[in-house]
């Protein structure tokens, strides 16, 4: 479980980057694209009662 765990937090990590990036850039489709991954990892971590955290705003 744990290999799941830590790929998990990863992905979120890096899903939350990628909406960061879209935003800086002004990608609005991008930025969507992002957080619909970001809202289905954090479904999966609550799924499995991994903790990812506070979604961030943006």
């Amino acid at each position: 479980m744990n290999e799941f765990v830590d790929s998990l937090l990863i992905r979120v990590e890096q899903a939350e980057q990628a909406v960061r990036r879209a935003v800086e850039q002004q990608d609005e489709y991008a930025a969507d694209v992002h957080r619909a991954d970001l809202a289905n990892l954090r479904r999966l971590a609550a799924e499995h009662g991994v903790p990812v955290g506070a979604p961030e705003e943006g």
